[in-house]
C-alpha cells in the first residue's frame, strides 16, 4: 500500500515539474516572439516597416502628377509633363525621349536654366549601368563611373549613351511632352526650389 503511495506522488509530482517547466518555456517564446518583429500597419505580414525619407519627391507616370512631400506631409501635387514615349516603359538609351523609372536623388540645382528653375536627377543609376553594360550600350569605365558617382552621392555622367541630365523643370505646357524632363508651372518651380536640395529623394513611378 505504501510502495502504490509512494508511485502516485511520485508521478503527481513529476506532472508538476512537467507543467511549471512548460509555463516557463511558453513565457520564454512569447517574449521572444514579439519583441524581436516590427511592422508597419498597413504592410502585409511578413514585410518590414519601410521608412521613407520625410521630404521627397514623387513623379506618377500614370498620372502625370508630381507631388511634393514636406515633413512627410503633402505640401502640394500639380499636373506635369513627361517625356513623349514615357508611357512604353523606362528610359534606355540618350535620344529615347523617355523619362526614366526609379529612386533618385537630386544631384544639381541650376538657377540660370533656360526652363525657369531646374532639378538634375541621378540618372543613370546603378540599375541602369548594369543593364547597360550587359546590352553592350556602355563600357565597363563608363559603369564603374557611374557606381562611383552614386556611390559619392555626385552627379553620374550624363554623356554616355544611356543619356541623362533629367531634370525637374519649369516651362510647363499642358499636352506638350518634353524630350525626357519633367516639367511643372514655373510657379510650382518656384515651390519646389527652396525644398529640392541636393540629395533629397525623387521616386518615378506608376
Amino acid at each position: 500500500m505504501k510502495a502504490r503511495k509512494s508511485i502516485v506522488a511520485f508521478l503527481v509530482f513529476s506532472m508538476l515539474i512537467g507543467l511549471m517547466s512548460f509555463s516557463v518555456y511558453a513565457a520564454t517564446v512569447t517574449k521572444v516572439s514579439t519583441g524581436s518583429v516590427n511592422f508597419e500597419s498597413g504592410f502585409g505580414p511578413g514585410q518590414p516597416k519601410v521608412v521613407e525619407p520625410s521630404t521627397r519627391i514623387y513623379v506618377s507616370k500614370m498620372a502625370k502628377e508630381l507631388t511634393l512631400i514636406a515633413d512627410n506631409k503633402v505640401v502640394g501635387k500639380w499636373p506635369c509633363s513627361l517625356g513623349e514615349f514615357s508611357a512604353n516603359g523606362t528610359k534606355q538609351r540618350q535620344g529615347d525621349r523617355t523619362t526614366p523609372n526609379g529612386d533618385y536623388y537630386i544631384c544639381v540645382r541650376n538657377d540660370k536654366s533656360a526652363y525657369h528653375l531646374s532639378l538634375g536627377l541621378s540618372y543613370p543609376d546603378k540599375a541602369a549601368a548594369d543593364r547597360g553594360f550587359e546590352q553592350g550600350i556602355i563600357t565597363q569605365e563608363e559603369k564603374d563611373s557611374i557606381y562611383t558617382a552614386i556611390d559619392s552621392k555626385l552627379c553620374p555622367p550624363w554623356n554616355t549613351a544611356l543619356g541623362g541630365a533629367i531634370m525637374i523643370h519649369g516651362n510647363y505646357q499642358k499636352g506638350v511632352p518634353t524630350a525626357g524632363c519633367v516639367a511643372v508651372n514655373n510657379d510650382v518651380m518656384d515651390i519646389l526650389w527652396p525644398y529640392g536640395q541636393l540629395g533629397i529623394k525623387v521616386s518615378v513611378g506608376p
